[in-house]
């Protein structure tokens, strides 16, 4: 009988073991879930011709980022960048930044944070905006990206635009 729950204890030790380390396993993967997801881009969009948007679905939920440059692109001008984001509202929006980059060229990219505007049936700003000049313009090239990091409370997600001055 002394037999019996000796066995009993072993299968409860064994039992907790296994799932302190699925916990732990669990654990591991959220934090692996920390990476960047990149969101799906169609490469003939250029922002500088109308509204380019990429997406991703996940847990069943689509998500979108879109971006439009409205004005030409000329170096030391002003212009200005609207990005609309559409899908995040359980997760919140904590920033958006975009980096402009010509992918050939020796030019140290050009980071710009957004600001969201207010919309006042919106908890989660979907309009984000922001003015900014490039110290060198794109004008002829095709290699330039405008990689737009949005993060959220869980994740960054991240879409890559490529755009020129062709109009």
């Amino acid at each position: 009988m002394n037999n019996k729950y000796i066995r009993l204890l072993f299968i409860s030790l064994v039992i907790v073991i296994a799932l302190s380390f699925i916990q732990d396993f669990g654990d591991f993967l959220d934090q692996q879930s920390d990476k960047v997801i990149k969101l799906g881009v169609n490469r003939q969009c250029k922002p500088t011709q109308g509204i380019c948007s990429a997406s991703i679905i996940e847990n069943g939920e689509s998500k979108r980022i879109s971006i439009s440059i409205k004005e030409a692109i000329t170096a030391q001008q002003s212009f200005t960048v609207d990005i609309k984001a559409t899908g995040f509202e359980f997760e919140g929006i904590q920033s958006v930044v975009v980096s402009f980059e010509m992918l050939d060229a020796d030019v140290e990219p050009h980071q710009v944070n957004f600001s969201p505007v207010k919309h006042r049936d919106l908890i989660v700003p979907e309009q984000w905006k922001a003015e900014l000049v490039l110290s060198a313009a794109p004008e002829g090239r095709s290699d330039c990206v405008a990689i737009v990091n949005l993060t959220s409370s869980k994740k960054v997600f991240q879409a890559q635009f490529p755009f020129n001055q062709t109009r």
